[in-house]
């Protein structure tokens, strides 16, 4: 009777470690399920191709719950390596825990293909796209070479260097201590005199210039020795 006994004993007791053991492993899938879903949203927007990777180990106790709420903690930021948060509001129970998480944007990014200068105008043939995993360069590496062509370098690029937006500006249209045209203009009337820039500006810049009496003025730089005075 004892061997019998003791058989059905264990026989529960398995029986009672297949359940928790499959209820904790549906608790974790959902988890993780909701956790992705919540970045793979906060994500979207980014260039290029993100991978996410969510690191399942470290809740594996959390009980089941059918409204998981996703959260990004206060200071947190959806990139690189951070958690998510993860609330249970259910009636039965009532939890919260914190998730790791990894992503990776695979971009195309420019690269110098050659060393550049400072002051010099970039052309297609001093740039290469290269794929890179945008977490690990630094921010504000420029993915379109559009922007980049027919810009002028702020600083040395070496080559094989991710340009980043800093490191390049529009090229001036006016210098400082340019003779340029003030043009006011509107509803039937349009007005222009000389002045002096007194700093450089690219297209679509606000520039001071002081008029002929010495007054400065702001206005908008345009091609051709242009400051447009709106009114």
């Amino acid at each position: 009777m004892r061997p019998l006994l003791l058989w059905i004993t264990l026989v529960s007791c398995l029986l009672h470690s297949t359940a928790t053991i499959a209820s904790e492993h549906s608790a974790t899938a959902a988890i993780t399920k909701a956790v992705n879903d919540f970045v793979y949203a906060e994500t979207r927007h980014l260039p290029g191709k993100v991978t996410i990777t969510v690191k399942p180990n470290t809740y594996r106790a959390a009980q089941p719950c059918n409204q998981l709420q996703p959260f990004l903690p206060p200071g947190g930021r959806l990139w690189g390596k951070f958690s998510v948060g993860v609330r249970c509001q259910n009636e039965e129970t009532s939890w919260t825990l914190y998730v790791p998480v990894e992503i990776a944007v695979i971009a195309s990014v420019v690269h110098a293909a050659q060393p550049i200068n400072r002051g010099q105008i970039i052309t297609a043939q001093d740039i290469v796209s290269k794929e890179a995993n945008l977490v690990r360069i630094p921010n504000q590496a420029i993915t379109d070479p559009v922007q980049v062509i027919g810009q002028v370098a702020t600083a040395y690029l070496a080559s094989g260097q991710p340009i980043r937006a800093h490191q390049i500006r529009a090229q001036y249209v006016i210098s400082r201590g340019q003779k340029v045209q003030l043009i006011a203009s509107g509803t039937g009337f349009s007005v222009s005199t000389e002045g002096e820039a007194l700093a450089a500006a690219a297209e679509g810049e606000m520039v001071q210039v002081r008029n002929l009496i010495g007054r400065i003025i702001s206005g908008i730089a345009r091609q051709g020795g242009i400051v447009e005075i709106r009114q």
